[in-house]
Parts: C-alpha cells; sequence; structure tokens
C-alpha cells in the first residue's frame, strides 16, 4: 500500500469519527432545548421548577465544535462554495496543477489558524459564565477544525499526484 493510500485511510476515518461526533452534539442540541422548553413551561405552571439555567450555553458551545468539525468534512468532500469557471477553461492537465495549488495555499491557510488559533486559546483564562469551564476548551474548536482540514488537504494533494489521466494509479 503506496503512503497515498495510507493517508487517504487516515483522513477517510478521521472523517467518519467527525461526522459521528457532529451527529451527536446536533442531537444533544436538540434533548437539551428540548428539556430547555420543558423546564420553563413547567417553571410557569408550578412553584419549585427552575428553567435551566445552562441550557443556552451548553448549546452554543456545541454549534461551534460542531460548526468546525462539520467544515472539515464539508472540505473533505469538497462542497465548499467554489468558483470554477477560471479554472475550467484550462486543459485537465493544467486543471490538476490548479487543484494541487489551491490546496497547497489550503493548507498553509489552515496551518496558520492552527497555530494562531491554539495560541490564543491557550492564553485565555476566563471561565464560561453558566458551565464554570475554561473557555480555552471553546476556543480550541478553531484550531482543530482547522488541523482536520488541513489533513483533508494534504489528503486531496496525495490523491491528486497519484491521478495519471483522470484515474488512480
Amino acid at each position: 500500500m503506496s503512503f497515498a493510500n495510507g493517508f487517504k485511510k487516515f483522513s477517510d476515518g478521521i472523517d467518519k469519527v467527525c461526522l459521528a461526533v457532529v451527529v451527536a452534539m446536533i442531537a444533544a442540541m436538540v434533548c437539551v432545548t428540548i428539556a430547555q422548553i420543558v423546564c420553563r413551561e413547567l417553571s410557569t405552571m408550578l412553584d419549585g421548577v427552575k428553567p435551566l439555567q445552562w441550557s443556552e450555553e451548553v448549546c452554543r458551545y456545541l454549534l461551534v465544535w460542531a460548526t468546525f468539525l462539520g467544515a472539515s468534512s464539508v472540505y473533505k468532500e469538497g462542497t465548499h462554495i467554489t468558483i470554477t469557471f477560471v479554472q475550467s477553461m484550462f486543459s485537465p492537465k493544467v486543471q490538476r496543477y490548479i487543484r494541487i495549488l489551491v490546496h497547497v495555499l489550503c493548507i498553509i491557510a489552515f496551518c496558520a489558524v492552527v497555530y494562531f488559533g491554539f495560541t490564543f486559546a491557550m492564553k485565555q483564562m476566563q471561565l464560561a459564565p453558566s458551565l464554570r469551564i475554561p473557555m480555552k476548551y471553546m476556543y480550541l474548536s478553531v484550531p482543530i477544525g482547522f488541523g482536520l482540514m488541513a489533513i483533508h488537504a494534504v489528503n486531496e494533494v496525495l490523491q491528486t499526484l497519484q491521478q495519471k489521466g483522470g484515474k488512480l494509479q
């Protein structure tokens, strides 16, 4: 097995895990939101039942994490918005080089976001208001999401380099 094929399996495995985590996070958001609605309605009808104070914060942080993990899966599938009319004017051979260049530029940008995002996250000392957990764990969603996108971009470069005439070698 070549390095490119092994890296593709690694990238595919990460993507499957990310998708499962994103689905779990969205399901958790739905459950927490329903619980908040039920508790709020019960608090108006019954004394002693209090609405959940932490639910909005949990949903917000789950949404942020799901967004960045989901963005890596969207990048892997190549379903982000793209403008391809200029690229389509060139021959397939030139298009291949353009694809490689675009992914290499993305890798550079992703690595910059990972570095600066991680640096920023580690400097955060405040606690989340309701949950009382360090905010750096929320801010880590950015460098982790972009790090996963960098892995998928490297995979795309390797797969494109491995192609010959539109078919994998």
